[in-house]
């Protein structure tokens, strides 16, 4: 599409126009998702020792799914089968025409995949040479019945393989899913464009707690899904925080000497990330993880600009007493060095902003209004709480060396 939002219109037209045509076919038409990847949107994992059981369970589970709102389509993993001959073998009629049931195997097996003839050295690697007959394996079954069965040292007479009993084809299935060593049925749902997964999740708990899944024992039910994937990425990214916050705090603190400067800057720094959050509220964007990294860097700036404010303010004699004037008089100072850092900041994601999309339109709006927001924050909020500070116990003034050292 030539444009982001006519493919966003499309994911629903193309939904349930493909649905009401193909009604035998699962269609899925989804859009790009943002943040770490997930086979479902909402995802509800069967564990069991019985292939059989969990499959019985799984058809009950998919039932009550499908009559949910804003359910598209419900898949289960143990549903995947894959087409196998089965072949009614009458050992009489073989035996009278000298064949044998490994023998009629193994002709089969020939048949659709070929036999291997020989090799070729390909440097230091020997490559096998299969021979296939054309159009054996995308073939009807009729023909699958006209195959003739030759026995093996022409023992007996050729005969089709409908004469040896009745060919049919049955569906098999075609791998025993696990996880984490557990046999698994996992029920894959997919929901309707727009509609977030917190919610079809929700709806999806109500309906288990109404009606609870009869389970027998040894067997459970887990949520997956893109819940878990979004809270095990957060929290990932969490683990790390402590060690972060915990650096950021001794750097600070001992770059002003002031555990009540430091109070200040860490308040700003918690207002800026609701700002951030109030930005995106505003522009109506979905909260995901390039957001949460958004947030990240937004704190970054606000510390910036909370720093280059509070030690503007430190070194004056009248601003460290608390008198109002001097505050204002040193926050007009740097005012023009902020005021540029956040117009530079703005203009530098617009591109992003004006380019549109799903993925970075949200951790633009989150670093450009909350970069204004913060700065009008740090404008006002830091020199009040500085002057409140410094009216219940003056600061010490930090002087230039230059100053400081000089005798009059």
């Amino acid at each position: 599409a030539d444009h982001f939002s006519t493919a966003n219109a499309l994911v629903p037209l193309l939904q349930t126009r493909l649905d009401e045509k193909f009604p035998e076919a699962q269609i899925l038409i989804r859009r790009l998702e943002q943040g770490p990847p997930f086979n479902a949107p909402v995802e509800i994992r069967l564990f069991g020792p019985s292939v059989e059981q969990l499959e019985i369970l799984g058809d009950e589970l998919r039932r009550r799914m499908l009559a949910t709102e804003d359910v598209v389509h419900v898949r289960s993993s143990l549903s995947e089968s894959v087409p196998k001959i089965w072949l009614g073998f009458d050992e009489h009629k073989a035996r009278s025409a000298g064949l044998t049931l490994t023998a009629t195997a193994a002709q089969l097996q020939a048949a659709v995949d070929g036999v291997a003839g020989g090799s070729v050295l390909e440097d230091t690697q020997s490559l096998p040479v299969r021979v296939e007959m054309a159009g054996y394996r995308n073939t009807e079954l009729d023909t699958i019945n006209s195959w003739l069965m030759v026995p093996p040292q022409a023992s007996g007479s050729s005969l089709p393989l409908s004469a040896l009993g009745d060919v049919t084809v049955k569906p098999a299935r075609g791998i025993i899913p696990r996880r984490d060593g557990e046999r698994v049925n996992t029920i894959e749902v997919y929901i309707r464009d727009g509609v977030l997964p917190d919610v079809v999740l929700s709806r999806a708990k109500a309906t288990l707690a109404e009606a609870p899944l009869e389970l027998p024992s040894g067997y459970r039910v887990e949520i997956g899904g893109e819940d878990e994937k979004r809270s095990r990425a957060i929290g990932k990214l969490v683990a790390s925080l402590g060690l972060i916050v915990v650096l950021l705090v001794v750097a600070v603190v001992m770059s002003f000497n002031s555990f009540r400067l430091s109070i200040i800057i860490f308040v700003s720094a918690i207002l800026a990330a609701g700002l951030g959050l109030l930005s995106l509220t505003l522009y109506r964007s979905p909260f995901g993880f390039t957001s949460i990294i958004g947030l990240m860097a937004l704190i970054g700036l606000a510390i910036n600009a909370a720093i280059v404010i509070l030690a503007e303010l430190k070194s004056s004699e009248e601003a460290v007493k608390g008198e109002v004037d001097a505050v204002v008089e040193g926050v007009t100072a740097c005012g023009r060095h902020i005021s540029s850092t956040t117009i530079t900041t703005v203009m530098g994601f617009m591109p992003l902003l004006l380019d549109g999309g799903a993925f970075w339109p949200p951790f633009a709006v989150v670093i450009a209004g909350g970069t204004v927001l913060t700065t009008l924050l740090s404008f006002y909020f830091v020199p009040v709480l500085f002057v409140l500070l410094a009216r219940y116990r003056p600061f010490e003034a930090k002087l230039d060396a230059d100053l400081s050292s000089v005798e009059v």
